[in-house]
């Protein structure tokens, strides 16, 4: 109850046993109460008594505004407090939960205070920009009072849990997921480092939680390949780093939020792939000139891909469809010389070993480099010209184009074989 005397201390005491209840104890404030104090906080506005009277209205408001932001300092540091005393689950539970009481809390005290924006606020507004509403200010008192002295105990504790996962351990993972959206919903306004305009303003989420968590990431993966990033052990570094780069990109689709998928892959590439580019195109290389280790190859390809610049993947193209070009005419038999039964047979096994190398590289297209188009176009391209070198000529005893007509001449003279053939 709200003692009679508006001027009392009591009053300002009865209004904050009526706010311990929701704010203090999460109790749910009921319709009857919600009403009898937002009424209380009316009269205290009409009717308190200040000298001279028609300073009444305005000193009013500012006495219970800077009552009311004193008040939920003082409650947002016991929260603070209480948790510097905490670790591990316990803390990141802690946290995210009295997090989801404030953010029922600030509103319900910006809606009982309401008045107060209207009748004061506004007007201080107009007059000092960074004045905002209660509401506003509180999100403020948080980030001030607790987040900022609080967010590295949080974040290392979080890290932590994560490396736990990274490690094969089981643990809670809704904690992580609940934490990544607990920054990302505080916006504090007024304060510039958490409300640049790209990133849908999420400066807050950007510097304190995903700059951090891919950092974590980015020192996992160097303490995992560190040993291996040798010209001798690039081949198991590739296959390492590929498996790492999954299992991360799967644990980012839970822990980060989508927008944040993009700068962890460009992170994780510029340190693991672009710092040795050099032996990994060799490594390809070598790949290709053996011809034995398609997964390895299929490896590669999938790593460059990771990076948003086409050049990258460019030159492991390129690399690619010179050794085909190579292979084209290098593996090509002297037909001619080692074929009898005449024109007909040399000119089917030709055509038959130029169709079947194609077929093989646009087969490994398929299933190494996902069908890429530009990689199929290209190979189309280089198998015309390979087939039409002085080389081939000389392999063949003939042009390409004269041993296909012949060929298709042959095959159209014998109904038995067309369909098959052609």
């Amino acid at each position: 109850m709200f003692p009679d005397d508006i001027n009392s201390t009591e009053y300002l005491e009865a209004l904050q046993h009526a706010l311990d209840g929701p704010i203090v104890r999460h109790e749910i404030m009921s319709t009857p109460e919600y009403m009898k104090v937002y009424s209380a906080v009316k009269h205290y506005q009409d009717y308190a008594c200040v000298e001279p009277p028609a300073m009444t209205t305005m000193c009013c408001n500012r006495r219970l505004y800077n009552w009311l932001i004193s008040y939920m300092t003082k409650n947002i540091r016991d929260i603070k407090d209480k948790a510097l005393v905490l670790s591990g689950p316990a803390l990141l539970d802690f946290y995210i939960t009295q997090w989801e009481y404030f953010q029922t809390t600030h509103m319900l005290i910006g809606r009982l205070f309401f008045s107060v924006d209207q009748q004061w606020i506004e007007r201080q507004c107009k007059q000092d920009p960074n004045y905002t509403c209660i509401s506003s200010t509180l999100i403020q008192l948080w980030y001030f009072y607790l987040f900022r002295r609080l967010t590295t105990h949080v974040m290392s504790n979080a890290i932590s849990l994560v490396d736990a996962e990274r490690s094969g351990r089981a643990i809670d993972s809704t904690l992580i997921t609940r934490l990544y959206k607990a920054y990302v919903e505080l916006k504090p306004e007024g304060i510039a480092k958490c409300n640049a305009e790209f990133r849908e303003r999420l400066g807050a989420y950007i510097c304190y939680y995903e700059n951090p968590y891919i950092n974590a990431a980015v020192s996992y993966i160097d303490t995992k390949t560190h040993s291996l990033r040798t010209p001798e052990h690039m081949r198991e570094y590739i296959q390492v780093l590929s498996e790492l780069f999954i299992q991360e990109d799967e644990r980012s689709e839970r822990y980060l939020r989508s927008n944040s998928l993009a700068p962890m892959r460009n992170k994780l590439n510029e340190r693991f792939l672009r710092s040795e580019i050099g032996c990994i195109y060799q490594m390809a290389d070598l790949m290709f000139a053996t011809g034995n280790d398609n997964n390895g190859l299929c490896t590669i390809y999938a790593l460059l891909s990771r990076f948003d610049n086409s050049n990258v993947l460019q030159q492991f193209l390129d690399k690619f469809v010179a050794q085909a070009k190579k292979t084209i005419t290098q593996n090509c038999p002297e037909i001619q010389a080692s074929t009898d039964g005449g024109k007909a047979v040399f000119a089917k096994a030709a055509v038959i070993y130029l169709s079947d190398t194609l077929n093989a590289h646009l087969d490994m297209i398929a299933t190494l480099f996902c069908n890429n188009s530009s990689f199929t176009k290209e190979l189309r391209h280089v198998f015309a010209a390979a087939v039409n070198t002085d080389e081939m000529h000389s392999r063949l005893g003939v042009t390409p184009a004269r041993l296909a007509a012949e060929f298709c001449n042959i095959v159209l003279k014998n109904s038995k074989t067309r369909s098959d053939d052609l």
